[in-house]
């Protein structure tokens, strides 16, 4: 789903592609499921109708451990992990672009541009990411790179801000397919449009031979 789109409730699959975040219609409420065991763990509480109408972001971290759900109502996000069950509630955070153990990348604005990115610690601290930047939608999910769609498109280290890579302009629609690697869709290829992936480390381009497709999502399974 768009993040711009606020008519479709939107899911999450965790980095290892073994658990999955959802709305439960029936109990209101966000659970996230391990398809290996069966365990179901509730993310938030019961939401309100306006709650889960105003559901901005969920995501996961690059351990699969913990996820978060953001919502615009009240400016709120929840954080469970999901070994322990433990949630914990977030005020003024109104979207998560990613998260780890012990913080997350966050805005209290909700519109998803011109809002000021923190880095939120779960100890009750905070200092500033960015400011007045269109959302960081892009970040790995271990929060240590992330896209900038500038002239050119690039990867920037998140703890510097420094550019480290430029992209080539014939790719789009960019997914992280783990801590170091992008996926693309490339656009240069004679007989259609294929995916390649990126070593974000060293820009090695390699083509992956999988035509291009809206529905398919990379992830490492573990």
């Amino acid at each position: 789903m768009s993040m711009y789109d606020t008519g479709y409730i939107p899911i999450d699959i965790s980095p290892d592609g073994h658990r999955v975040a959802y709305l439960d219609v029936g109990e209101r409420r966000y659970l996230a499921k391990d398809l290996r065991s069966g365990l179901i763990r509730p993310l938030t509480p019961r939401l309100t109708a306006e709650e889960v109408i105003g559901i901005t972001s969920v995501t996961s971290s690059a351990d699969s451990r913990h996820f978060a759900v953001s919502t615009r109502e009240n400016r709120r996000t929840f954080v469970t992990d999901f070994e322990t069950g433990r949630t914990r509630t977030l005020d003024q955070v109104c979207w998560a672009y990613g998260l780890t153990g012990d913080r997350l990348m966050g805005s209290a604005g909700c519109d998803g541009v011109d809002v000021s990115i923190d880095d939120i610690r779960f100890d009750g601290t905070a200092t500033r990411f960015r400011s007045e930047e269109e959302l960081p939608r892009d970040m790995s999910a271990d929060l240590r790179w992330y896209i900038d769609f500038g002239e050119p498109t690039s990867i920037y280290e998140t703890a510097t801000g420094r550019r480290v890579r430029s992209l080539p302009s014939e790719l789009s629609e960019f997914q992280w397919e783990g801590a170091d690697t992008l996926v693309a869709r490339d656009a240069n290829i004679s007989d259609g449009d294929d995916y390649i992936a990126i070593d974000a480390r060293t820009g090695e381009l390699i083509s992956i031979g999988i035509p291009y497709s809206r529905s398919i999502v990379f992830g490492k399974v573990r």
